[in-house]
Protein backbone atom coordinates (compact mmCIF):
# COMPACT_ATOMS: atom_id res chain seq x y z
CA UNK A 1 0.00 0.00 0.00
CA UNK A 2 1.52 3.35 -1.03
CA UNK A 3 2.02 6.09 1.51
CA UNK A 4 -0.91 8.53 1.65
CA UNK A 5 1.46 11.45 2.35
CA UNK A 6 3.98 13.11 0.06
CA UNK A 7 7.66 12.52 0.82
CA UNK A 8 7.95 16.05 2.21
CA UNK A 9 4.91 15.63 4.48
CA UNK A 10 6.07 12.17 5.66
CA UNK A 11 9.48 13.65 6.51
CA UNK A 12 7.79 16.42 8.48
CA UNK A 13 5.66 13.89 10.40
CA UNK A 14 8.64 11.62 11.15
CA UNK A 15 10.74 14.55 12.40
CA UNK A 16 8.21 15.03 15.19
CA UNK A 17 8.48 11.44 16.42
CA UNK A 18 9.94 11.66 19.90
CA UNK A 19 13.05 9.76 20.87
CA UNK A 20 13.10 10.97 24.47
CA UNK A 21 10.47 10.93 27.18
CA UNK A 22 8.17 8.68 25.25
CA UNK A 23 4.96 7.46 26.89
CA UNK A 24 6.56 4.06 27.27
CA UNK A 25 9.63 5.45 29.04
CA UNK A 26 7.54 7.61 31.36
CA UNK A 27 5.31 4.63 32.18
CA UNK A 28 8.37 2.51 32.92
CA UNK A 29 9.84 5.28 35.05
CA UNK A 30 6.88 4.87 37.42
CA UNK A 31 7.54 1.13 37.67
CA UNK A 32 11.11 1.84 38.77
CA UNK A 33 10.08 4.09 41.63
CA UNK A 34 12.16 3.35 44.71
CA UNK A 35 15.11 1.77 42.86
CA UNK A 36 16.99 5.08 42.31
CA UNK A 37 17.55 4.56 38.62
CA UNK A 38 18.53 7.64 36.64
CA UNK A 39 16.50 8.44 33.55
CA UNK A 40 18.53 8.81 30.34
CA UNK A 41 21.97 8.89 31.93
CA UNK A 42 25.03 9.90 29.96
CA UNK A 43 26.47 6.42 29.56
CA UNK A 44 27.82 4.68 26.46
CA UNK A 45 25.01 3.31 24.32
CA UNK A 46 22.45 5.78 25.69
CA UNK A 47 20.50 3.44 27.97
CA UNK A 48 17.03 4.57 29.00
CA UNK A 49 17.78 4.04 32.69
CA UNK A 50 20.86 3.32 34.79
CA UNK A 51 21.88 2.70 38.35
CA UNK A 52 25.56 3.65 38.30
CA UNK A 53 26.26 2.48 41.85
CA UNK A 54 25.38 -1.12 40.94
CA UNK A 55 26.32 -0.80 37.24
CA UNK A 56 22.88 -1.78 35.92
CA UNK A 57 21.52 -0.34 32.67
CA UNK A 58 18.05 -0.78 31.20
CA UNK A 59 17.07 -0.39 27.57
CA UNK A 60 13.49 -0.27 26.34
CA UNK A 61 13.42 -1.67 22.82
CA UNK A 62 10.59 -0.64 20.54
CA UNK A 63 9.06 -3.46 18.52
CA UNK A 64 9.52 -1.47 15.30
CA UNK A 65 12.95 0.14 15.77
CA UNK A 66 14.57 -3.00 17.21
CA UNK A 67 12.85 -5.58 15.00
CA UNK A 68 10.81 -7.52 17.54
CA UNK A 69 10.41 -11.13 16.37
CA UNK A 70 6.75 -11.10 17.46
CA UNK A 71 5.48 -7.72 16.27
CA UNK A 72 7.82 -6.21 13.68
CA UNK A 73 6.11 -5.27 10.43
CA UNK A 74 8.17 -4.23 7.44
CA UNK A 75 7.37 -0.77 6.09
CA UNK A 76 5.78 -0.75 2.66
CA UNK A 77 7.66 2.24 1.29
CA UNK A 78 11.37 2.92 0.96
CA UNK A 79 12.01 -0.73 1.80
CA UNK A 80 15.77 -0.70 1.18
CA UNK A 81 16.32 2.30 3.48
CA UNK A 82 14.27 0.82 6.32
CA UNK A 83 15.91 -2.58 6.03
CA UNK A 84 19.37 -1.03 6.43
CA UNK A 85 18.22 1.31 9.20
CA UNK A 86 16.49 -1.33 11.32
CA UNK A 87 19.21 -3.96 10.82
CA UNK A 88 21.81 -1.39 11.87
CA UNK A 89 19.79 -0.65 15.03
CA UNK A 90 19.82 -4.36 15.90
CA UNK A 91 23.57 -4.63 15.27
CA UNK A 92 24.27 -1.48 17.30
CA UNK A 93 22.31 -2.90 20.24
CA UNK A 94 24.49 -6.04 20.14
CA UNK A 95 27.66 -3.91 20.03
CA UNK A 96 26.46 -1.77 22.94
CA UNK A 97 25.57 -4.87 25.00
CA UNK A 98 29.01 -6.36 24.37
CA UNK A 99 30.89 -3.18 25.32
CA UNK A 100 28.82 -2.49 28.44
CA UNK A 101 29.23 -6.08 29.64
CA UNK A 102 32.97 -5.81 29.01
CA UNK A 103 32.96 -2.68 31.19
CA UNK A 104 31.21 -4.54 34.02
CA UNK A 105 27.62 -3.38 33.48
CA UNK A 106 24.59 -5.64 33.77
CA UNK A 107 22.47 -4.97 30.69
CA UNK A 108 18.71 -5.51 30.85
CA UNK A 109 16.57 -5.12 27.73
CA UNK A 110 12.80 -5.17 27.59
CA UNK A 111 10.54 -5.21 24.56
CA UNK A 112 7.88 -2.52 24.58
CA UNK A 113 5.13 -5.17 24.46
CA UNK A 114 6.46 -6.76 27.67
CA UNK A 115 6.36 -3.45 29.52
CA UNK A 116 2.81 -2.82 28.36
CA UNK A 117 1.44 -6.35 28.83
CA UNK A 118 3.44 -7.89 31.68
CA UNK A 119 4.98 -5.02 33.68
CA UNK A 120 5.15 -7.09 36.89
CA UNK A 121 7.47 -9.58 35.18
CA UNK A 122 9.75 -6.72 34.10
CA UNK A 123 9.86 -5.30 37.62
CA UNK A 124 10.61 -8.75 39.06
CA UNK A 125 13.56 -9.12 36.70
CA UNK A 126 14.91 -5.74 37.79
CA UNK A 127 14.37 -6.60 41.44
CA UNK A 128 16.29 -9.87 41.00
CA UNK A 129 19.24 -8.18 39.27
CA UNK A 130 19.19 -5.35 41.82
CA UNK A 131 19.40 -7.82 44.72
CA UNK A 132 22.14 -9.88 43.01
CA UNK A 133 24.23 -6.76 42.43
CA UNK A 134 23.86 -5.57 46.02
CA UNK A 135 25.47 -8.77 47.34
Amino acid sequence: MPDIFSKKKRSQIMSKVKSKETKLELCFKKLLKGYRFHYQPKIFGKPDFALKKLKIVIFIDSCFWHKCPKHFKKPNSNIFYWKLKINRNVERAKEVNKQLKKDGWKVIRFWEHDILKIPAKCVNKIKKVYEERQN
